[in-house]
């Protein structure tokens, strides 16, 4: 629970610490993937070895991503609306 000046907030709840980490990880994610396809677009489909590597690393930091989700998830009083959505979109 949250002190607000002499208060305790019942309702607000601080987002889970991992949870950060987890987005960061997401983008990252992202961004490599995005890399690797426009790489493969922009040689016509014949992408070299650096365009597997960066779907390789994309694919690893998406894992880690889920990982750290899962732990954000053993947090006790978090709010997880983050956690949720990355969990959601990853997995998928």
């Amino acid at each position: 629970m949250e002190r607000i000046g002499n208060k305790v907030s019942y309702i607000k709840k601080p987002f889970a610490k991992n949870s950060f980490v987890a987005a960061g990880l997401a983008a990252a994610a992202l961004v490599f993937y995005a890399a690797a396809i426009s790489f493969s677009y922009y040689t016509q489909g014949n992408a070299p070895l650096a365009a597997a590597a960066l779907g390789f690393c994309s694919i690893i930091i998406a894992v880690s991503s889920v990982v750290y989700g899962v732990f954000a998830m053993m947090e006790k009083e978090k709010n997880y609306l983050l956690v949720w959505v990355l969990m959601i979109v990853f997995a998928l």
